[in-house]
């Protein structure tokens, strides 16, 4: 049963191993169709599965002006999806296109975009964005901004991050990166950033209290699911994040927007503080630290001389990501959700669930 998820991994860690170089473009993209269609057309897989499809039932019969009460650009998104009569699995699609576009952007720009491919796919793209679409959406368009993050400009930036909060609000917290940039005293950037990220975390837990009450199938496993795991999914991100910042010095050489990663590593202890109070937030908000690690794992292998050495750091990456993937699907108390996995490119019209 884990065979399908082991194989998308080996899709991006095969390459990794072997750090293809020269013309990779087609093969690139072609990956990325392949894991659009592999996340976006999946049939009763992931813990959010039973609510997605009770949001696009209710959004399929409201008319277009209840559509914009939270969370538009996803909300109105399902409603098209719902009316054209794809219902959850056009919405899954082309949120797993966004997705894909941003992670691939942000990937593209590292040293071994394929090992930084494969550190995404375990947690961020098997556990995460296989079950919570609307914020997979919001997570792609943040890692695109993040890939063009000083071309993008103070203006651009923030934009973009508004964007991404109207497919899920929790997007709306990243603002506080943008704060260092503003031409203010140190003093007021503090107060600010402090302010958004009350606003911030406060709006998260409104969020999610609206999606329990407007959903009554999935919440009680989602929001237990979370809560338990929120220390484990901030620790994804928190380990690489403290050999970063141990070994400042080094890695500010290596990485291009230092201060970016810098800014989210220490978000990512921020955050785990909050972790006892309030743990669904804190669980939503760990997965827009995944720069954090895809950058760690991009570039440990640059540490070491070309050679054996480099190659055996490659194969030590690869593995510990494949453990995990391995750990979670085989003892994680949401898994069973994810088994068997099914596409909607490979079953009959009445076999899958459509508006009707």
């Amino acid at each position: 049963m884990m065979l399908p998820y082991m194989l998308v991994f080996c899709a991006a860690a095969v390459p990794a191993l072997v750090h293809w170089r020269g013309r990779t473009l087609l093969a690139w993209w072609i990956l990325g169709i392949s894991l659009a269609l592999f996340v976006g057309l999946r049939h009763e897989v992931g813990g959010d599965w039973q609510g997605y499809l009770v949001i696009t039932d209710r959004l399929s019969h409201a008319p277009l002006a209840q559509v914009f009460a939270q969370e538009p650009a996803f909300r109105l998104l399902t409603w098209i999806s719902a009316k054209t009569g794809f219902g959850v699995y056009g919405v899954n699609l082309v949120g797993a296109v966004i997705f894909f576009f941003g992670l691939l952007s942000f990937c593209a720009k590292l040293p071994n975009r394929w090992l930084a491919l494969a550190s995404a796919i375990p947690f961020l793209v098997i556990v995460a964005v296989m079950s919570a679409n609307r914020q997979g959406m919001a997570i792609g368009i943040v890692l695109y901004v993040m890939s063009r993050w000083r071309s993008l400009g103070l203006i651009g930036r923030s934009l973009w991050i508004l964007c991404a909060g109207l497919f899920h609000v929790s997007a709306m917290l990243l603002l506080v990166l943008t704060v260092t940039d503003l031409p203010i005293s140190r003093g007021k950037k503090a107060v600010l950033a402090l302010l958004l990220t009350a606003v911030g975390v406060w709006l998260i837990n409104q969020s999610e209290a609206s999606w329990v009450r407007y959903t009554t199938i999935y919440v009680e496993q989602s929001h237990s699911a979370y809560a338990r795991g929120a220390v484990f999914h901030l620790l994804l991100n928190l380990v690489p994040a403290g050999f970063m910042l141990l070994y400042s010095k080094r890695w500010s050489s290596l990485v291009e927007n230092w201060h970016l990663t810098w800014q989210l590593c220490l978000l990512g202890f921020v955050l785990l503080v909050l972790s006892p109070f309030m743990t669904v937030a804190v669980s939503r908000m760990s997965l827009y630290l995944f720069p954090v690690s895809i950058t760690f794992f991009a570039w440990l292998p640059q540490l070491v001389r070309p050679g054996p050495g480099r190659s055996l750091v490659q194969l030590v990456c690869v593995t510990v990501l494949g453990s995990i993937l391995l750990v979670w699907l085989a003892l994680s108390n949401t898994a069973f959700t994810y088994f068997p996995y099914q596409n909607a490119l490979l079953l009959e019209r009445h076999q899958l669930v459509l508006p009707r």
